[in-house]
């Protein structure tokens, strides 16, 4: 009897190790998958690969940047998506942070675009929330060491000069499709081996 009840016992307690070991170890493996999440998007976003990013997200794609929030259908995002690819764009995470169900992310990116109007990366804290195992929301919640003097002056010398020297492309800053890009960086092209742009460049 004293033999049975100890067998008893010691199998409750091997359940209940397993239990915990079981628990461990998935709750281990969810937060890895939420790290691959994250680095399977910045992938898709280097890559310019549209279904991959799409296919991250649980259903529509929410973008809340500060108090601007921004919901696509999948197919409406496609445009926009579009539009950032033509630039090239390099995304990196810097730094990462799991809390909960959601990822803290401090992320860098440059493109053609950027560069010219910053002159550097620009740096972004975001919160990727994540939810039955797809990417629900992010919200891009500060922008760190950005100068938006210099984003605004060279913006409105750009599009000042290309009024006045190539008016065909006039209106491509608010054009973001795939064909505005191609004008946009078509603009910079032209700004850049202008002699405006030298002299600017000459007294900096």
């Amino acid at each position: 009897m004293c033999k049975s009840h100890f067998s008893k016992v010691a199998s409750l307690i091997f359940i209940l190790a397993m239990m915990i070991f079981v628990s461990c170890k998935w709750k281990h493996h969810q937060e890895i998958d939420s790290f691959e999440i994250a680095d399977n998007y910045i992938d898709a976003l280097n890559a310019s690969d549209y279904n991959k990013l799409v296919g991250l997200f649980v259903d529509s794609i929410r973008f809340n940047e500060m108090d601007y929030v921004r919901t696509f259908g999948r197919e409406e995002y496609r445009s926009l998506f579009q539009w950032d690819s033509v630039f090239a764009p390099t995304y990196r995470i810097l730094k990462v942070k799991k809390a909960g169900g959601e990822l803290h992310l401090k992320v860098s990116k440059e493109c053609e675009r950027i560069n010219f109007l910053h002159e550097k990366p620009f740096v972004t804290n975001e919160i990727m929330q994540i939810k039955d195992g797809g990417i629900y929301q992010i919200d891009v919640i500060e922008y760190v060491d950005f100068n938006d003097s210099l984003w605004v002056d060279k913006r409105e010398k750009l599009v000042s000069w290309i009024e006045k020297n190539h008016p065909g492309l006039d209106g491509f800053i608010y054009d973001q499709t795939k064909e505005g890009a191609v004008k946009f960086r078509k603009a910079i092209a032209f700004y850049k081996s202008s002699r405006d742009f030298n002299n600017q460049q000459e007294n900096n």
